[in-house]
C-alpha cells in the first residue's frame, strides 16, 4: 500500500464486541496500522483511572 491509499474490505462480524486489529507490530501505530471496530450498541465496561487502576499508554 502506498501513502494515502484506501482499501475497502469485506468480512463477517460474528463476535460482538470492541476489537482493536493491529498487525503485532507496535512501532506501526503511529503510522496508522491499527483499526478499532465496534458493534453497534456495545458498551465497554473500561473505565479511564476507574477502581481497577487502568490507565492507557
Amino acid at each position: 500500500m502506498g501513502d494515502g491509499d484506501t482499501y475497502e474490505i469485506a468480512f463477517v462480524a460474528g463476535n460482538p464486541g470492541i476489537w482493536a486489529d493491529h498487525c503485532h507490530n507496535l512501532e506501526h501505530v503511529p503510522e496508522g496500522l491499527v483499526v478499532h471496530l465496534a458493534y453497534a450498541g456495545v458498551r465497554s465496561s473500561f473505565q479511564v483511572g476507574g477502581p481497577a487502576g487502568n490507565t492507557p499508554e
